[in-house]
């Protein structure tokens, strides 16, 4: 069953703390003010049903998660140890302080159900609210990718050798024209093969 937000109210626990515990830190706050359009939630939404099944996690909480893993680069159970640690990423994540934070399987299973369309989608509106905001300028951006069928020299392990034992004696030679001395025997191999 389809939840897209989760029904927050307050605890105790949660009136105990102080204001500032609560506050989130400047990058988060604005991620948290851009994630708060509900267009975010709508190419989510289709990959549930309304009605039956049990009720999944809010998909809110659940794409907040994603953009701290990927922000932060961890694991999936690193995120949701860091998530039940800390604070401030549970009050970004919209997980109450008395609920269990969604299992690292849980959230292995959603991006496989989204697909990758659902994450393109997210991409367009995530542009369309930056183009809103004036945050990016839409450019276009040309890119010459003209292949050259070329004939090219494919190492083997036989010819890399063959490629050494070349360029070692030529810097052999070149040596020995320079030295003083009567140079050590050198035999040249190039020819073996």
């Amino acid at each position: 069953m389809l939840r897209l937000k989760d029904s927050q109210q307050m605890n105790l626990f949660e009136c105990m703390l102080p204001p500032e515990v609560m506050e989130l830190n400047d990058e988060l706050a604005k991620v948290d003010a851009l994630l708060d359009d509900e267009r975010f939630l709508t190419p989510l939404a289709g990959y549930f049903t309304s009605t039956t099944g049990r009720p999944s996690i809010p998909l809110e909480t659940s794409l907040r998660m994603m953009y701290l893993k990927f922000r932060y680069q961890l694991g999936y159970e690193t995120l949701v140890m860091e998530v039940e640690d800390s604070i401030k990423w549970r009050i970004f994540c919209r997980v109450p302080f008395d609920s269990p934070v969604p299992d690292s399987s849980t959230l292995i299973k959603l991006p496989k159900r989204f697909g990758p369309e659902a994450i393109e989608k997210l991409n367009q509106v995530l542009v369309d609210k930056a183009r809103e905001k004036k945050l990016v300028k839409g450019r276009k951006l040309q890119i010459d990718t003209t292949v050259v069928e070329t004939n090219i020299h494919h190492p083997t392990g036989t010819s890399l050798l063959a490629d050494c034992v070349r360029v070692i004696t030529r810097q052999v030679k070149k040596i020995k024209k320079q030295m003083v001395a009567p140079a050590p025997e050198f035999h040249d191999r190039t020819r073996c093969r």
